[in-house]
């Protein structure tokens, strides 16, 4: 098995890799359905991007010896070719990539005997188990109510890969700034790790924010992006000419591998390159755009003097991603807006009402001195009589619908939520994006381009919100 390079992780404390052009993308844990009659290492089936595919776990193979610490499982799938199809790896962290010069590739070990490990890889004084994903072993099954050697399982990798993703890909990190996503080029990211003491710097550059102790080391950590003095958040640590250096960002919502047709070239005087991520189109950020202009001014200020081939290699990622919500109120029921879509919450002004308008569209209102159309939620989704003038002004929520503002009217506002994106559930409804599981309840995502399509016919087939305190 020849690679270019190498995708290196834990699992239960231990290191390993594969090899990095069998890797389709690094996905945040979710839950798995388990089989009957499954071999021990096959954890169960799990939706993974929005495909179904089996979760594999190395700790199953009985010859390895290896458990996860507290009975927990890793907090990463990592999605692999593995012969026609694909498979999830349980791991716990990412280490990061190592190119095939800086390595060595051996013979199994005695002990490796039993498992899918090819190899191992020697990296300076570290040794790697090389899994090859052709090797991981789904076993045989049955269906329930057959005997365990029906083949009812056939132990192939769930669903043949897209054949857009054949084509050649890029690995983007998606971090959030002030609440929106960006996309930070993984060739040199080194690690990504959570902020918790951040000492100043004297005398530093403007964009030198501190050090901060990762590892048993300390990494100089920059604010290219305007995260500013908000505490917390991260620091996706990327490689440089000066050493190893990172980039403030104020959260991470996981790894995305992106066809290259899905990239564009970026305007002039802007990152090279644009990515659609999910409707939304992101610049491409790298080290050499983000830092280029301020190496040579924060050189000094890397500690260890700046070894440009550390690569940081115990490092991982978060282990729970998340996602924000605003929660709102319309007629005793909770509904969720994507925060990233919301501008600002005001106070309803006048409106202007127009002849001949829908039942939900309210007619236009003066925001600083902006002229907005308003869209009530309050008839779009009432469940009273149509055009039933609501008894109270509301609160208006400014929301970027098909990249203009519209100012949507609801009864009250909740506030800010913070979710596990395991407990989002994403949907294929005209007006709802998603579904959160919030306190015991389920709160619909509305999907905001769908609102403005709804409103001439004041659609009642949104799911209830069940109120959340």
């Amino acid at each position: 098995m020849t690679a270019n390079g190498f995708l290196t992780f834990d699992i239960a404390g231990h290191p390993f890799a594969v090899p990095a052009d069998r890797v389709e993308e690094v996905a945040e844990s979710t839950r798995a359905t388990r089989l009957p009659f499954a071999p021990p290492q096959v954890e169960g089936l799990a939706t993974v991007g929005g495909r179904i595919l089996p979760v594999l776990d190395i700790t199953g193979y009985p010859s390895l010896g290896l458990a996860w610490a507290g009975g927990r499982g890793g907090g990463l799938l990592i999605v692999l070719r593995a012969g026609a199809g694909l498979l999830a790896l349980r791991a716990g962290r990412i280490g990061g990539t190592l190119t095939a010069e800086r390595v060595t590739v051996a013979g199994a070990e005695p002990e490796d005997g039993g498992a899918p490990v090819a190899g191992r890889l020697r990296h300076g004084d570290r040794s790697l188990r090389l899994l090859d994903p052709d090797r991981m072993e789904l076993g045989g099954g049955a269906i329930r109510g057959r005997p365990p050697d029906a083949d009812a399982l056939t132990g192939a990798a769930a669903e043949p890969p897209d054949q857009s993703r054949e084509r050649a890909s890029v690995r983007l990190l998606i971090v959030e700034i002030a609440g929106r996503p960006q996309a930070l080029d993984m060739s040199n990211l080194l690690l990504v790790f959570p902020l918790a003491d951040l000492r100043p710097l004297p005398n530093a550059p403007a964009i030198v924010r501190g050090v901060a102790p990762v590892q048993k080391r300390s990494v100089l950590v920059t604010d290219p992006l305007g995260v500013g003095d908000r505490p917390g958040g991260y620091a996706a640590v990327l490689r440089t000419g000066r050493g190893p250096v990172g980039v403030r960002v104020e959260g991470v919502r996981g790894v995305v591998r992106v066809p290259l047709c899905h990239v564009r070239e970026g305007e002039s005087g802007a990152p090279a390159q644009v990515v659609d991520y999910d409707g939304t189109l992101l610049d491409v950020r790298s080290g050499a755009h983000m830092l280029g202009d301020h190496l040579d001014d924060i050189g000094g200020f890397v500690p260890e003097g700046g070894d440009p081939d550390d690569d940081l290699s115990e490092s991982r990622l978060p282990r729970r991603f998340y996602r924000r919500f605003l929660t709102f109120v319309v007629e005793a029921r909770v509904y969720a807006l994507e925060f990233e879509k919301v501008r600002r919450v005001v106070e309803p002004s006048d409106r202007l009402r127009l002849p001949q308008g829908a039942e939900s569209f309210d007619g236009l209102t003066d925001v600083d001195g902006r002229i907005l159309p308003v869209l009530d939620l309050r008839r779009l989704l009432s469940q009273g009589p149509v055009g039933a003038a609501p008894v109270t002004p509301g609160i208006a929520i400014l929301v970027e619908i098909d990249g203009g503002t519209v100012a949507v009217i609801a009864d009250e506002i909740q506030r800010i939520r913070k979710i596990a994106t395991e407990d989002v559930d994403p949907l294929s409804d005209r007006l709802t994006a998603a579904v959160i599981r919030l306190d015991h309840a389920l709160i619909p995502v509305l999907r905001p381009e769908g609102l403005t399509a709804a409103s001439s016919t004041a659609t009642r087939a949104l799911p209830d919100g069940t109120a959340a305190p």
